[in-house]
């Protein structure tokens, strides 16, 4: 809709009704009775382990037995998962029918990944299906600190405001969420002042973003010595990574503690921070396996996620290897006292990787930019013969020529001495169509 000619070329004050039309009619048809009655349900068994096994099982033996019985990919494997195969995203693209179950009921929604990792997944839901996903989406909130009524900030992928448009406002407001929703693809420096006003003004009280729109903010608040002028509860993160470090700088930033939530399209796996900062991987979710995927540089045990989704039986995928990886916690008990299992820290995708000078994968990037003054974002683009361009937002009071020597100097540290590295500002790193922004790409 957002793209339409009908919407770009309205007033403003209408595509404020437009956008607050499409917004009541979504929140009509997912957050209604039975999303309410999950979400409680969901909510008596976080603080008690046997009650959470018991749904988690449950919800397993259903998602197996079904497959067993009724999709073709699975059909007679039994009901042991162990017996399953893996699967990934090549592997459903190649055989994409054979997932889909014969009892359909209902409206279907089809929905699609990204693509920024390889080709795009088209993944068909049920109206149950989405119902569901809300429901964990409402449980997510809370734990945030979230009530019915509080304003929020929503600085995600919707191209609410048209590209043309060269002058604030770069929000649009959500009547019926109580909502502000602010552009992620006009954040260019001149601009990141007025989305902060825009923010205190509105009154908002929890921010749900992608990560790299509010760190955006939040090193535009640190480069100018300034902290989030209002009082919000909480800022949500979700749909991109988010490193400990950016973390920490939007908490400061924001004086607020960051809820992060890590997901796919897919639904195959979910891990979701408390107000402590640990990662709980939630097993009523989805039924997740951690296949051991060697070291981190500091001797740490690092894992692939494998996900066997619950809440879409319309297309169930059992064992999907996502290509995301988690650093493994020695805690086991979280001092919020829900009994989910830990994880330290979820590491980029797999895909996020830049090729060093003796061709080996170096998928860890968030260290390159650390200690480099004005710098507001970065993208590493890298070329056949390996060079490198760092295309980069920058604060031009700070950033001289000695922090752009250095950001060179850090990008050698990591990939060679041999590569030829050179930075490129511009006004903002490129966004996918969903409007999330790729770390690193490789042009081969």
């Amino acid at each position: 809709m957002f793209t339409s000619k009908a919407y770009t070329k309205s007033p403003i004050f209408v595509q404020n009704i437009l956008l607050s039309s499409r917004a009541f009619i979504r929140k009509k048809l997912r957050e209604n009775t039975n999303c309410e009655r999950l979400t409680q349900k969901l909510q008596t068994h976080e603080f008690n382990y046997e009650l959470l096994k018991q749904y988690s099982h449950k919800a397993l033996s259903a998602v197996v037995t079904s497959a067993n019985d009724a999709i073709d990919y699975y059909k007679g494997t039994g009901p042991d998962i162990n017996n399953y195969p893996y699967i990934d995203k090549p592997t459903v693209n190649n055989h994409k029918d054979q997932f889909l179950s014969p009892q359909k009921k209902g409206a279907v929604i089809n929905g699609a990944t990204s693509g920024t990792t390889g080709a795009p997944l088209v993944i068909p839901q049920s109206m149950k299906s989405v119902i569901t996903e809300q429901a964990f989406v409402n449980r997510g909130l809370t734990w945030a600190g979230f009530e019915k009524g509080d304003k929020r900030a929503w600085i995600r992928g919707d191209m609410i405001v048209p590209l043309e448009q060269k002058q604030a406002p770069f929000w649009r407001y959500s009547y019926f969420e109580n909502m502000i929703v602010l552009s992620s693809f006009h954040m260019a420096p001149k601009n990141l002042h007025s989305y902060i006003n825009a923010m205190v003004d509105f009154g908002v009280q929890v921010i749900q973003a992608y990560p790299s729109s509010i760190v955006t903010l939040a090193k535009y608040l640190e480069i100018n010595n300034e902290y989030y002028p209002g009082e919000i509860k909480s800022v949500v993160t979700s749909s991109e990574s988010l490193t400990k470090e950016d973390k920490h700088l939007i908490e400061t930033r924001f004086k607020c503690t960051v809820f992060d939530w890590y997901g796919l399209f897919e639904r195959v796996a979910a891990i979701a921070s408390c107000e402590y900062s640990r990662y709980h991987i939630l097993t009523d979710y989805a039924h997740v396996e951690l296949l051991p995927a060697g070291k981190t540089e500091d001797g740490r045990d690092r894992a692939e996620i494998v996900g066997t989704n619950f809440n879409n039986s319309l297309y169930p995928l059992i064992r999907y290897k996502t290509g995301d990886h988690v650093i493994l916690s020695e805690e086991k008990h979280c001092p919020c006292g829900r009994v989910f299992p830990l994880v330290d820290s979820i590491e980029g995708r797999t895909g996020d990787y830049l090729v060093a000078e003796d061709r080996q994968n170096v998928h860890i990037l968030n260290h390159i930019p650390k200690g480099v003054e004005g710098l507001l974002g970065a993208q590493f683009v890298q070329k056949k013969d390996l060079s490198i361009d760092v295309w980069v937002v920058v604060d031009k009071t700070l950033f001289k020529k000695d922090q752009e020597d250095k950001l060179i100097l850090n990008t050698k540290e990591r990939l060679g001495a041999s590569i030829k590295v050179s930075v490129k500002t511009v006004d903002a790193i490129p966004r996918t169509k969903n409007g999330k922004v790729k770390q690193a790409i490789r042009e081969f």
